[in-house]
């Protein structure tokens, strides 16, 4: 089913997927008979709908709304009949599967930005490039930020601002990290890592407030590695930890991979870089997945060479990256140690990715490490798609099935819930010695080994009694994350698990 590569993916409902790739020879047309630039893959009705937007999406970014809608900007010079996508908008509507731009509108070109919720419920768009390049340059860096929805009245964009720490950190700044910080004054407090050097950044003001040790090896495009911001807990006051894997110590396409994690620990006094060995894979262009136990998988990418397209020709490539990282490896944040899981057969190189479905498996499509459609050769354009199921999904420990929310059937609805609450599940078990935990979680925009505002919370639960009245069925009262720095406003998924075990279907919720 699977007619379009897929450089970029997010989940606007759960079953769904949009795939946003770039102007090439897919063989999914719209309706005007031209190749889709994205699509939309359904699997619970087994689906693919070719999805009009006209502008260049190539080396793109996206974000999640606090009103549940996706935006999404930079691109491509958009050769015709596509128009410049580096300072267009792009709206998704997850309700009526339809994309709406705004052509040109930003006041500077982007290619490869990054993109994050902010906790008043905008987006950030930080940083990138105003032209294609491998490694920036001076002549083509746009060290700013601009926020949306803008502060004017009239909706015109707000001018940028400037970030000396994208000037500084060239020429690896290209697709940073980026997590909110959790804190008591309900602040934009960003951790940025570009390069080598983490930095805690005050959005508001405009300014570093501290400057993290730097970690070993470049880590950002195209030195490619991946970030995740630990899972938060309340029992320990949401403490802060990042975790930054791979990348490429060099810019040498024969040059191994590097096979280490950073484990960064924000809240201590004296932070400092707790190293590991990454599972004993070295991997460039990994992507990296929360699960809703807590745990991670890291999975996809290279074990040679950096990010990028071929050079050559089809019948002489040059690749940028080879030896592909077949094997997934699970980290257990707790034990802080990594399991090697079966491996592909699939080669998931540039332009890979990988997302935490809301039924508890991760999907995995993607992979075009050349300019345009190549079938036949050594690292095709791939088409196909891949279900990878951790360990919870292949034990015999009953999983439960959540029926409503405050209520209302959760099957077909989102529904709408607020901060530092008590909210009511009634779930079906078969399990008569259940053992419940719950997260909510925000599966992000993956592209280039980024997963933009991916994160896990762990929830609360006051009360979990067997329902009298009912058959197998359980009463769970959750308590929703005290304040938006936690977790930012917008689209999630709640997650209910037995004895690790996730729900069926998780809870699609729009927190504010």
């Amino acid at each position: 089913m699977q007619k379009e590569e897929h450089g970029q993916s997010f989940q606007p409902r759960p079953g769904q997927y949009v795939f946003v790739d770039r102007p090439e020879t897919n063989p999914l047309l719209r309706t005007n008979g031209q190749p889709a630039e994205s699509s939309l893959l359904d699997l619970d009705k087994d689906t693919l709908t070719a999805l009009d937007i006209t502008s260049d999406t190539f080396c793109s970014a996206g974000s999640w709304l606090g009103n549940g809608t996706l935006v999404g900007t930079g691109g491509d010079t958009g050769d015709p009949p596509f128009v410049p996508g580096q300072q267009t908008l792009r709206f998704y509507d997850p309700m009526t599967a339809t994309w709406e731009e705004k052509l040109m509108v930003m006041p500077s070109k982007r290619w490869y930005p990054t993109m994050l919720p902010l906790v008043d419920g905008k987006v950030l768009i930080l940083g990138g490039s105003i032209g294609g390049t491998g490694l920036n340059k001076v002549e083509l860096n746009n060290p700013t930020y601009n926020i949306w929805p803008p502060s004017t009245a009239d909706g015109t964009p707000d001018p940028d601002r400037p970030i000396q720490f994208l000037v500084d950190t060239l020429p690896y700044n290209l697709y940073v990290f980026l997590h909110i910080v959790p804190n008591a004054e309900n602040k934009n407090m960003l951790f940025i890592l570009s390069n080598q050097q983490p930095v805690l950044f005050d959005l508001e003001a405009n300014n570093v407030v501290y400057s993290y040790p730097k970690i070993a090896v470049q880590r950002t495009y195209p030195q490619t590695g991946t970030s995740v911001m630990l899972p938060l807990y309340s029992n320990n006051n949401y403490k802060p930890e990042v975790m930054v894997c791979g990348g490429q110590a060099t810019y040498e396409i024969t040059a191994t991979a590097d096979s280490s994690c950073g484990r960064l620990d924000l809240s201590a006094k004296s932070p400092a870089w707790e190293m590991d060995d990454f599972g004993g894979i070295p991997r460039v262009m990994p992507d990296s997945v929360i699960l809703p136990n807590g745990q991670i998988v890291f999975l996809n990418g290279a074990q040679i060479g950096y990010a990028g397209f071929r050079k050559g020709k089809k019948n002489n490539p040059l690749w940028l990256s080879d030896n592909p990282s077949f094997n997934p490896v699970l980290y257990d944040p707790v034990g802080k140690v990594y399991t090697k899981m079966n491996p592909s057969t699939v080669a998931r190189m540039y332009h890979s990715v990988a997302t935490l479905s809301p039924d508890g498996y991760v999907f995995v499509a993607g992979s075009n490490p050349q300019a345009s459609v190549a079938k036949g050769i050594k690292y095709s354009t791939e088409y196909r798609a891949e279900i990878f199921k951790p360990p919870y999904l292949l034990t015999d420990v009953p999983r439960p099935t959540i029926l409503s929310l405050n209520g209302t059937n959760i099957a077909g609805n989102r529904i709408t819930i607020g901060y530092n609450q008590p909210i009511v599940f009634v779930v079906s078990l078969t399990d008569p010695n259940p053992s419940f935990t719950a997260a909510i979680m925000h599966l992000g925009f993956v592209t280039h080994s980024q997963s933009m505002g991916h994160r896990f919370v762990g929830l609360d639960i006051s009360q979990a009694n067997f329902d009298a009245g009912a058959t197998n069925q359980y009463i769970v009262t959750l308590t929703t994350p005290p304040n938006p720095t936690i977790i930012a406003p917008g689209p999630h998924y709640i997650y209910i698990l037995n004895n690790g075990a996730p729900c069926v279907r998780a809870a699609e919720v729009l927190l504010n």
